[in-house]
């Protein structure tokens, strides 16, 4: 098995961009059935789950073997 070692700071850039992201349509009320807003516990939530997956997923991809090969 094989674990990625990737930057830190790519983790940070893109987990800073949907967390921004996230803020941005949360305050504008869009994609929410009440009044619009910002819930710092689900960007709390979301800042600390996404790089967590994110790392599952690369070492997911690392492993998978292509079918061409």
């Amino acid at each position: 098995m094989e674990f990625p070692t990737p930057s830190r700071a790519d983790y940070a850039l893109r987990t800073a961009t949907v967390v921004a992201t996230l803020a941005v349509l949360q305050y504008t009320g869009t994609f929410v059935d009440g009044p619009p807003g910002i819930d710092p516990a689900n960007l709390a939530l979301v800042a600390v789950l996404f790089p967590v997956f994110s790392y599952l997923i690369d070492v997911f991809v690392a492993n998978v073997r292509r079918s061409g090969e």
